[in-house]
């Protein structure tokens, strides 16, 4: 809970900052913090996927999961979502709450982190968003107003229960499956890197992290039958 923690103070001190400064953040400085986030991120989702010991199983979980998130629908709706709420007649402030929550709380980033902290009592992922979090709390609530503020409960509430969710469901697993849920999580945050780098998915409007998703709950069922069907 440590990385859930730091990350909810980080969204207050950054949404503080950003009521307080207002106006006075520019785009173009905006622009250029982001990319030095994204080249971070790069290197962060590097370090972590060169930890698999089992490329082939990550490559089939990602293919499988991408299939599954795609059938689904999970990125195009949580799209239509998106577009809905910013069409609605929405308060300056809930709006402002409703979009800080999207974007600190509905990202590959924020399940990996949960995911690590959870299984591996490791925050470190968790830490490195938070980080990131204050930054992008001020720039958002000098647009968006006192909502981004309110929006640190959300999510010490949301990435709290998804965390001891983690917690709970790891009893028992194997460190390596661990392993490779961290390595898989990796390959995620890169995709996470190069979307802030503003770097297109090719013939994509943008990345499909959210339909990759699956592949995580998929990667155990991959690791088994490769266990019982070597490939």
């Amino acid at each position: 809970m440590v990385g859930t923690l730091f990350n909810t103070v980080t969204v207050a001190i950054g949404a503080s900052a950003g009521l307080a400064l207002g106006a006075r953040w520019s785009s173009d400085l905006k622009d250029k913090v982001f990319v030095v986030l994204g080249l971070f991120t790069l290197t962060i989702g590097t370090l972590m996927a060169l930890e698999t010991e089992a490329p082939i199983d990550l490559f089939l979980a990602l293919v499988l999961g991408t299939l599954l998130g795609h059938t689904l629908g999970l990125q195009s709706k949580l799209a239509r979502w998106t577009n809905s709420s910013e069409s609605s007649d929405a308060s300056s402030s809930s709006k402002g709450f409703f979009e800080a929550m999207m974007l600190f709380c509905l990202g590959s980033m924020t399940l990996v982190g949960c995911m690590e902290d959870g299984l591996l009592h490791k925050p470190n992922l968790l830490l490195i968003k938070g980080t990131m979090d204050l930054i992008s709390s001020a720039f958002l609530a000098a647009t968006l107003g006192r909502g981004v503020l309110w929006s640190a409960l959300g999510v010490l509430g949301f990435q709290g229960a998804l965390t001891l969710a983690f917690a709970f469901a790891g009893q028992g697993m194997d460190p390596s499956l661990i392993t490779e849920l961290s390595a898989l999580g990796g390959i995620l945050m890169l995709g996470i890197g190069f979307q802030l780098l503003g770097v297109k998915a090719q013939g994509l409007p943008q990345w499909p992290l959210v339909d990759t998703l699956p592949a995580l709950a998929l990667l155990p069922l991959v690791r088994w039958v490769h266990e019982w069907i070597p490939f």
